[in-house]
């Protein structure tokens, strides 16, 4: 029995594939790891906005987005923690959200406007983003508690990068693509992501950075996120995880593009080969790279390091052109001691981590440490005051990104003049939270969500 699909987001426009009807997609074959589900509905078409329709969306987008990552990364047999299954939720209730928390990849809908719902479910830019945050959590557990803004705008450029595979895999997508932007090298559906959802926040805060949708088709250039404003009108390049991931997605981009351009015969066929390259590499310089405060470049450089292995170094000019672009100048890479053709790079081992205190940033955290790893950081120099890769860098580098958790109130604190542990308000968009961890008051993540934030009582209005 067919079901109805929305192959890429509900306001993608005209350019792209419409909605579908299309079989649902088979479960992962035995030995491989996939999605559980709450009493499920029975199949049929749909109409969109209807629990049945939206639960097959979310699924059938989810194991696209799973399928994406197994054609450059060969089979997925295990989620984070060594589960088998990670609950998938397809709407959890109101609010302009969707979250992965390791416990679950978690999707809500929101009325911003009277008859006018936001389903973040709805959208496969929105699935394969979340479901791009538990795999890379599968592979690289170690970056979700890491207090270095670079990291976290990896992850969720990693999120979006996988948006990006999962389009890409689907042919009626290729051949719009192609017809839209037949070089890639200008703005299109598949570059642009969640659109509704960026309608959404449009309509319930006008002006916020995120009312615009996250391009990969862009030419920022790289700043020290410090460096940059705290915030800024739509689509702006501000010191924010979701926007300054934004960098690395347009190096990405441009790698496909790049690798797209050197084909021999043009068309959907050397699209989808472009893509896997461009997949295979970042997923291979995700494993490997180093943490360090300057991790798109860690991780550039690392994608450099699987081209030698992988393919002996024949993509390295698109590569570093790609990179070079956005202002982030790889260098020279080493061979890698020789290894094998075809031999994959070891998974990076984290380095020594070291205490590093949050005092004075706010009551509430006064005696409270983040864990930071004591690595030298991979240039570019820049940053104001102590040289990039010292500890007084490191951190300034996490106490910048703490500070700005708590001017989007990130981070679940009790309200002023109350005693004891933080209540969650009815939108909980706090990502952070503090624990007593081995004599510790630590501050650790709780997820990583597509929420903005702007205050109480923010889908109050109608």
């Amino acid at each position: 029995m067919a079901i109805h699909f929305i192959p890429n987001d509900p306001r993608a426009g005209r350019a792209a594939p419409p909605l579908r009807r299309q079989a649902k997609r088979p479960e992962p074959a035995e030995g491989h790891a996939g999605f559980s589900y709450q009493r499920p509905p029975p199949e049929g078409v749909a109409a969109p906005g209807t629990p049945q329709f939206l639960f097959w969306q979310v699924r059938d987008a989810a194991l696209a987005a799973l399928r994406a990552w197994e054609a450059c990364a060969g089979p997925h047999t295990r989620w984070q923690g060594r589960r088998t299954r990670l609950p998938l939720r397809p709407d959890e209730g109101e609010d302009l959200n969707a979250f992965y928390d390791r416990a679950t990849v978690s999707f809500f809908h929101q009325e911003v406007a009277p008859g006018r719902v936001v389903y973040a479910g709805a959208s496969t830019d929105v699935v394969a983003h979340e479901v791009g945050h538990g795999l890379l959590d599968s592979v690289r557990a170690d970056l979700w508690d890491i207090t270095f803004l670079e990291v976290g705008a990896f992850h969720e450029a990693f999120g979006d990068c996988l948006g990006i595979l999962t389009a890409l895999e689907d042919r009626a997508t290729r051949v719009a693509l192609l017809a839209q932007a037949p070089t890639l090298r200008k703005r299109n559906f598949v570059e642009s992501f969640a659109e509704e959802l960026a309608w959404g926040i449009g309509r319930a805060i006008p002006g916020h950075n995120a009312a615009e949708p996250r391009h990969a088709h862009n030419r920022f250039h790289f700043q020290i996120p410090s460096s940059l404003p705290a915030d800024g009108p739509p689509g702006a390049l501000i010191n924010e995880v979701h926007s300054f991931a934004m960098l690395f997605t347009g190096c990405f981009w441009d790698l496909i593009a790049g690798l797209y351009a050197r084909a021999t015969t043009p068309g959907p066929a050397a699209l989808r080969t472009a893509a896997r390259r461009a997949g295979k590499l970042l997923i291979a310089g995700a494993r490997a790279a180093v943490v360090t405060p300057r991790f798109f470049l860690s991780v550039g450089r690392a994608m450099a390091q699987a081209d030698l292995a992988l393919h002996r170094g024949r993509h390295l000019d698109t590569l570093a052109a790609a990179f070079a672009g956005h202002g982030l100048v790889l260098g020279p890479v080493a061979a890698g001691g020789g290894r094998a053709r075809g031999a994959a790079l070891p998974a990076a081992a984290p380095g020594p981590l070291q205490p590093v205190p949050l005092t004075g940033l706010h009551p509430q955290l006064e005696g409270v440490v983040v864990l930071a790893p004591t690595v030298r950081a991979a240039g570019p120099a820049g940053a104001r005051g102590a040289p990039p890769g010292s500890d007084e860098d490191t951190a300034a580098e996490v106490q910048a990104f703490v500070a700005g958790l708590l001017a989007r109130r990130r981070i679940a604190l009790a309200p002023p003049g109350a005693r004891g542990a933080a209540v969650a308000p009815r939108h909980d968009h706090t990502t952070h939270e503090v624990r007593e961890l081995r004599g510790q008051r630590r501050l650790v993540r709780k997820r990583f969500l597509c929420a903005c934030h702007a205050g109480p009582g923010l889908f109050s209005a109608r």
